[in-house]
């Protein structure tokens, strides 16, 4: 396979060491590492960098989920024939998005935390050490900025009526690895926005450290990538400036490009390469694919068709846009080899989802975490805060082209533009793990949409800001075991 990262998981005493020859060529391939070979042999701390990267691998709540799920959440898919992603559909109550990644994140956490702080000087290299470092903070801020943004508010944007009335808890924020149980710890919630403003901190520390070694992008994290996330967090928080520097940086600092409409189709597609790609987390489809069960093209396009794009998705296309054709096919079950009628009670096509279309087999997609298109839509909208409407739409102008549709045409000013740039980025980035928390972050209801396949009309409703939707429940057993861990509201 042509990526350069494979991970392969093994299981050790006190570190669960993910290598292989290619990330890990001098890893002695052990199954049992005592803490102080993991910290002050080169091997070892190879190996729990490789953990850390595999985290994003190993679970799929660390993937399919955190991708698929937002989608389902909103109004983008909605169940076919199969049952995957009900709960999500449906918003049940405690179905939410987080519950379960929460021990892989924080899992993930710590092993940035011994990456940083665990690792005894001059067991590696200048270079290799800057390197490792800028990963880790990267890491330590990617995984808290998805805790935060699913089991807190905005900055500023709690609810001013209901049960979350002014509510402003985060997560816990952990910055000392935990080694064995003795370095144990209870810890409460950091506000929403101290959590931030440790975020900030790490993807500071992140680019200063990775500007001081070669770039190995997109599977492996870059300054380019740390700009990425430093435009997303703070697109969240509302820094709207800040937000349009980094993207614009990211962009630069990546080398990579709007793809054009013609390459639209293969985008997503491992055999070919991705123009836009700025991090991107490589699959071994013979070790690390989420399989039959949880893989992203079984949930979307492959057997069970468990999330179809809705009527209401579909038509928000304009005519003649590219990823039209691109990512929506008739259902077609691939195991069996046969057209089939599943995805008809939700478009009136019967078209599923085909951005993951598992091309290198065993059900598998590589994960595509940052990419050009959202860093474009991240400036436009940065823009119509900051210059105006004119100046936002000009930006939007620039995708639009690029997907083979015309120039925007419709009310120029600040409401009808942004929800033009929300539209856009539930096209362009549907299930890639925004669209529930894109009307989240602006404290907008929840849109969600029903079809009825005997007339072919859609019906609209909304799920109220104020109400449980939009947090999940903390993990009962962190709460019992923890007595500084305050519970989300809606959930105590």
């Amino acid at each position: 396979m042509k990526y350069p990262m494979k991970l392969i998981i093994l299981v050790c005493t006190l570190f669960v060491t993910q290598a292989c020859s290619d990330l890990l060529s001098e890893t002695d391939p052990s199954t049992a590492v005592d803490q102080n070979t993991a910290l002050t042999s080169p091997e070892a701390v190879r190996g729990v960098r490789a953990r850390m990267y595999g985290r994003m691998l190993a679970a799929p709540d660390m993937n399919t989920t955190w991708l698929l799920g937002p989608s389902a959440l909103a109004d983008n898919t909605d169940i076919g024939s199969g049952t995957r992603f009900e709960d999500f559909n449906n918003n049940v109550f405690e179905a939410g998005l987080g519950t379960a990644a929460w021990n892989d994140l924080y899992d993930m956490i710590n092993d940035a935390n011994i990456l940083l702080e665990g690792v005894q000087e001059g067991v590696l290299n200048a270079e290799t050490e800057n390197k490792f470092w800028g990963e880790a903070y990267f890491m330590r801020a990617f995984a808290l900025h998805h805790l935060v943004r699913i089991f807190g508010y905005e900055p500023g944007m709690a609810p001013s009526s209901g049960d979350a009335t002014g509510f402003d808890l985060g997560v816990i924020i952990r910055t000392q690895p935990t080694l064995d149980v003795t370095d144990a710890d209870f810890k409460a919630r950091s506000t929403v926005g101290e959590v931030y403003t440790q975020i900030e901190s790490d993807l500071e520390a992140s680019y200063q450290a990775l500007s001081q070694s070669s770039a190995e992008g997109p599977f492996y994290i870059t300054p380019a990538a740390v700009k990425a996330l430093e435009a997303r967090v703070n697109l969240y928080q509302g820094e709207l400036e800040v937000a349009n520097t980094a993207a614009t940086d990211a962009i630069a600092e990546s080398g990579a490009r709007l793809a054009e409409a013609d390459e639209i189709a293969t985008m997503f597609d491992e055999s070919a390469s991705n123009p836009e790609a700025i991090l991107t987390f490589d699959v071994d489809p013979a070790t690390e694919s989420g399989g039959v069960n949880d893989g992203l093209a079984a949930y979307t396009s492959m057997q069970w068709f468990g999330q179809i794009p809705t009527q209401d998705l579909i038509d928000s296309y304009p005519e003649g846009d590219a990823r039209l054709k691109a990512w929506y096919t008739p259902c077609f079950n691939d195991v069996t080899e046969e057209e089939v009628n599943a995805c008809a009670g939700v478009n009136i096509d019967n078209l599923e989802l085909h951005k993951y279309a598992a091309e290198q087999g065993q059900f598998a997609d590589d994960y595509v975490h940052f990419r050009v298109a959202e860093m474009v839509l991240i400036q436009a909208e940065a823009l119509l805060n900051t210059e105006g409407p004119s100046s936002a739409v000009a930006k939007l102008n620039e995708l639009r082209a690029k997907r083979g549709i015309d120039a925007y045409t419709g009310p120029v000013t600040e409401e009808a533009v942004l929800d033009e740039i929300l539209e856009e980025r539930r096209r362009e980035l549907v299930a890639e793990g925004h669209r529930f928390f894109d009307l989240k972050r602006l404290g907008r209801d929840l849109r969600k949409v029903a079809f009825d396949l005997d007339d072919g009309t859609t019906t609209v409703s909304f799920l109220p800001y104020e109400e449980y939707y939009f947090l999940d429940d903390l993990p009962d057993g962190e709460v019992e075991l923890n007595p500084e861990l305050v519970e989300n509201p809606f959930f105590d």
